[in-house]
């Protein structure tokens, strides 16, 4: 009987110890403002690890099995390449049209959705990003603002940018008045500037 009581005294106290180290001790990490949720931070070993993996598992549990509907559409084309220059080329870029400079400061870094990584997810895995977004990255859910039509046009010019042309590359550029900024507070709201 006493062995049967210290065997379940031991087994409750490595049970407490799994829970607090399991729960409390990360969520006491992060209450004490102990992990550096910047976007400046570099990941941590075990971020670099697990984000990517779970990120997969999840695409993979739920991207739909589908091919794009409007690959031969030249129509859809260039509607997906109004969508791209509009909301994607600004983080994403296009092969020799530089993102925008704010894309150098997002954490993780931004895909190049021209190279061979990005080219060789499906076309449903494609769709599914574009449509839900990636959490914590900067990449938002185009559900809110594009329909699913939509969504696959732009599906159509991501697999379209390996080969796009220069006159295409010369529409996805910023016009010149685009790139222009101050970073040194000038032209700034007076209140803002104080």
């Amino acid at each position: 009987m006493k062995n049967s009581i210290k065997n379940a005294l031991i087994f409750g106290a490595g049970f407490f110890a799994c829970v607090l180290l399991t729960f409390i001790v990360p969520l006491l990490v992060m209450a004490m403002g102990l992990m550096d949720m910047s976007a400046s931070a570099k990941p941590s070993l075990l971020e670099k690890i697990f984000a990517p993996w779970a990120f997969t598992n999840s695409m993979e549990k739920r991207a739909p099995d589908a091919k794009n509907p409007f690959s031969n559409d030249p129509s859809a084309l260039a509607s997906g390449m109004a969508h791209y220059r509009e909301n994607c080329v600004l983080c994403h870029g296009a092969p020799n049209v530089k993102p925008a400079e704010l894309a150098a400061g997002l954490n993780p870094p931004v895909p190049k959705l021209y190279t061979d990584d990005a080219q060789s997810l499906s076309d449903g895995k494609i769709f599914w990003i574009i449509k839900n977004g990636i959490r914590m990255t900067g990449m938002p859910a185009f559900s809110e603002t594009h329909s699913d039509k939509e969504i696959w046009h732009i599906v159509t010019f991501v697999r379209h940018l390996p080969k796009i042309t220069d006159a295409e590359k010369e529409t996805l550029k910023p016009a010149a008045s685009d790139t222009e900024h101050h970073h040194e507070g000038k032209d700034l709201n007076p209140e803002i500037a104080k």
